[in-house]
């Protein structure tokens, strides 16, 4: 199950009504072998015998009721409870062998439009669990990208760089030192981004976005990457924390 955005008042995003009885019951269980049988009865503001009506089933929790039980719960506690895989089995989400049912879990993820938890708990374990294939479809995947110096890049930088082209012998000179000495041949990631960033030679930083605008310029990136590459390391004034992109 995904984790909430916050610890703070989590139990408020869940959508108490559409908890089924095995899950209240569930729910009220954890409570009673978290506090004991008389003080969880104590907290909720039941009776010994109405706890036991709800936990043998003879009644349905109210909503009310829940509602408590989750303040006393952590949503790892919670979590654990609603992602038991039996259940989804029970109600046909899984099939036997562990075979999805891609309509019922489909429609399911619909839901999360009109449910604030799953709003947010989806999107979070998306991220989690598919980073990667995300980049991908989003086009900001550079996996497989390593930097090298050829007389192409130096002819983008004399002739082809859109604003202030670099023309002068001995600035090309500088340049390419500093990026055979801190560059060359190292592929492209977010380690690569946070070192140049983080590098005590602000010109490295300088050099590198010269050669992000040439993978620009040559179609090697796609512009989401582009233009995330340039906001994390900006020119030599400025300095950012590098924030991943997803």
């Amino acid at each position: 199950m995904p984790e909430l955005t916050s610890d703070f008042n989590w139990y408020e995003k869940v959508n108490i009504s559409a908890l089924g009885d095995e899950v209240r019951r569930s729910i009220l269980r954890a409570v009673k072998d978290k506090l004991g049988f008389t003080e969880a009865c104590r907290v909720l503001g039941i009776a010994k015998s109405s706890l036991q009506r709800y936990l043998s089933g003879e009644r349905q929790v109210p909503d009310n009721i829940v509602r408590r039980a989750l303040k006393l719960l952590g949503k790892d506690e919670f979590e654990s409870i609603v992602s038991d895989w039996d259940r989804l089995r029970a109600l046909g989400v899984v099939r036997e062998g562990g075979v999805a049912d891609y309509g019922l879990a489909l429609k399911i993820l619909g839901l999360a439009s009109r449910d604030e938890y799953l709003k947010n708990a989806i999107p979070q374990f998306v991220v989690r669990e598919f980073r990667d294939d995300l980049r991908k479809m989003l086009g900001i995947s550079f996996a497989g990208i390593r930097l090298e110096w050829s007389e192409d890049f130096e002819y983008f930088l004399a002739e082809r760089k859109k604003r202030r082209k670099v023309r002068d012998p001995e600035t090309i000179k500088y340049y390419k030192s500093l990026f055979m000495r801190y560059l060359q041949g190292r592929e492209l990631s977010e380690q690569l981004i946070n070192y140049v960033v983080n590098h005590p030679n602000k010109w490295v930083r300088n050099v590198f976005r010269h050669y992000v605008q040439y993978l620009y310029f040559k179609r090697r990136i796609f512009p989401e990457t582009f233009g995330w590459l340039m906001e994390v390391a900006p020119s030599r004034s400025y300095k950012l924390d590098v924030r991943p992109f997803l």
